[in-house]
C-alpha cells in the first residue's frame, strides 16, 4: 500500500515505462529504497526539507530574500516546496526551464541568463502574455530592443553585470547606464534591477578566500548600483549570490536576493566547500547503483558508470573504496573488504556535481529512511534552449 498519493497523473506518459511502473509498485513498502531499478537519481526528502528550512530561516534572520535556482533539480515538486519554506520565487538558466517549470504551475520565475535574439526573446513574450509572473536579465540593448518588439505585456527587467567572472554581463558601470537607458525606452519592459553572480566563487574550499571574491566582486556590482541610481534608475532587486558564498553574501550585504542551488542536496564539491552556514547543510542527493559483479577479490563493478553521473567534477562518491570510471554504463569501486556489497546488492553514491548530474534522469526517487515514497519527473530535464 502507497504511503502517498497515486503520483501517476503527476508523472503523465511516464507512467507508462515499465522501470517507472516497477517502481510505482515499490511505493511505501518497506525496505523498498533497496529495490528502486537502477542507476536511478535519489533524494533523501527528510534531508533536504532540513536544508530548505535552514536556507529560509537564514535569510529571514538577515532580512534577504531567497530565491533558489531551479537549475539544480530542475523539478516543479522540489520548488513547490521550496516555496513552501519561504522562498520568494524560483530561478532558471534558461528559457526552456522557465517554460517546463510554468507549464508545471511554478508561476514566479527569474531566467538568470541574459535573454539573447528575437527567437528566445519571443519565447519569453509567450510566456509572459500566458500568465507567467516572469523576470528577465539583459546585458546589451540590441537583446532589449528584441525582447521589446515581441513583447505583449509588461515584462521586468534586470541588468546582468559582469561581478568578474567575464561570462555574461554588462562590462562596467557606462554600459550598465547605456542599457538602463535603452530598457527605460523601450515599451512594456521596465527595469526593477540588477544581477551579478559570481559562479567560480561557490567552490572556493577556502572561507577566506570566497570573502575575499565575492567582496572584489560585489564592488564591481556596487559601483554599477551606485551610478544607475545616481541617475534615478530603479535598483530596487539586487540579486545573485549562491550555495558556497552565502554567508559571504550576507555579511557584505550588497544582494537582497540569493539565489543558492546545490544547497538543497548538495554533492562532492561541498565536500571540501565547509564552515559557516554550510556545515549545517546535508547530503540530500544520491545515485543508487547495483553491484553487477563481484567476483574480482579486489574490486566491484556497478551499474552507474559515465552516463549516470556528470564527469565535469571529481568523481563519486563512496565510503566502500575508490570509484573508477569504467565505461558508458559501468563503473569500478577498489575495495577487497570482506564485508564488501554481494553481487545484486544496492549502494549509493554523492554525485560529483548535483546540477547536470540530476539532468541525466527522467524522475527523481523519493525516498523517507528506508523506503521509498514518492516519485518526481525531472520537468525541465534537457531544457538548455
Amino acid at each position: 500500500m502507497s504511503t502517498v498519493a497515486d503520483p501517476r497523473a503527476r508523472l503523465g506518459a511516464l507512467a507508462d515505462r515499465p522501470v517507472i511502473r516497477q517502481a510505482l509498485e515499490l511505493l511505501g513498502s518497506p525496505g523498498s529504497r533497496q529495490a528502486i531499478p537502477t542507476p536511478a537519481a535519489v533524494i533523501d526528502r527528510a534531508a533536504m526539507h532540513r536544508n530548505l528550512v535552514r536556507a529560509a530561516t537564514v535569510c529571514r534572520e538577515a532580512g534577504v530574500a531567497l530565491r533558489p535556482h531551479a537549475k539544480t533539480h530542475k523539478s516543479a515538486d522540489v520548488a513547490r516546496q521550496q516555496l513552501a519554506a519561504g522562498a520568494v520565487g524560483i530561478c532558471v538558466a534558461k528559457v526552456g526551464e522557465a517554460e517546463a517549470l510554468y507549464a508545471a504551475g511554478i508561476q514566479d520565475l527569474l531566467i538568470t541568463s541574459p535573454i539573447v535574439g528575437a527567437r528566445v526573446a519571443a519565447r519569453v513574450a509567450d510566456l509572459a502574455a500566458a500568465g507567467a509572473s516572469v523576470t528577465v536579465t539583459l546585458d546589451h540593448p540590441d537583446n532589449a530592443a528584441a525582447l521589446a518588439a515581441t513583447a505583449r505585456t509588461d515584462i521586468d527587467v534586470l541588468i546582468d553585470v559582469d561581478v568578474g567572472m567575464h561570462r555574461t554581463g554588462v562590462p562596467n558601470p557606462a554600459a550598465a547606464l547605456e542599457l538602463a537607458a535603452a530598457i527605460e525606452a523601450s515599451p512594456r519592459l521596465g527595469l526593477r534591477g540588477v544581477q551579478g553572480y559570481g559562479g567560480l566563487w561557490q567552490h572556493l574550499p577556502d572561507a577566506t578566500e570566497r570573502r575575499a571574491a565575492v567582496a572584489a566582486g560585489m564592488a564591481r556590482l556596487g559601483a554599477a548600483i551606485e551610478l544607475l541610481d545616481r541617475h534615478g534608475h530603479d535598483t530596487t532587486i539586487r540579486t545573485g549570490g549562491g550555495t558556497g558564498t552565502l554567508d559571504a553574501d550576507l555579511a557584505i550585504g550588497v544582494l537582497n536576493e540569493l539565489q543558492p542551488g546545490s544547497y538543497a542536496v548538495l554533492d562532492v564539491q561541498y565536500r571540501v566547500v565547509r564552515g559557516g552556514w554550510l556545515d549545517s547543510l546535508e547530503h540530500a542527493l544520491f545515485v543508487s547503483a547495483t553491484v553487477i559483479n563481484a567476483a574480482q577479490p579486489a574490486s566491484l563493478t556497478i551499474d552507474a558508470g559515465l552516463k549516470a553521473f556528470a564527469t565535469d567534477a571529481d568523481r563519486p562518491g563512496t565510503d566502500l573504496g575508490e570509484y573508477l570510471w569504467y565505461g558508458d554504463e559501468q563503473g569500478l569501486i577498489l575495495t577487497g573488504a570482506p564485508d564488501r556489497p554481494r553481487l545484486g546488492a544496492h549502494i549509493e553514491l554523492l554525485p560529483p556535481h548535483c546540477d547536470p548530474t540530476v539532468d541525466r534522469y527522467d524522475v527523481i526517487h523519493v525516498v523517507e529512511d528506508d523506503v521509498l515514497v514518492d516519485l518526481w519527473p525531472v520537468h525541465a530535464r534537457g531544457r538548455s534552449q
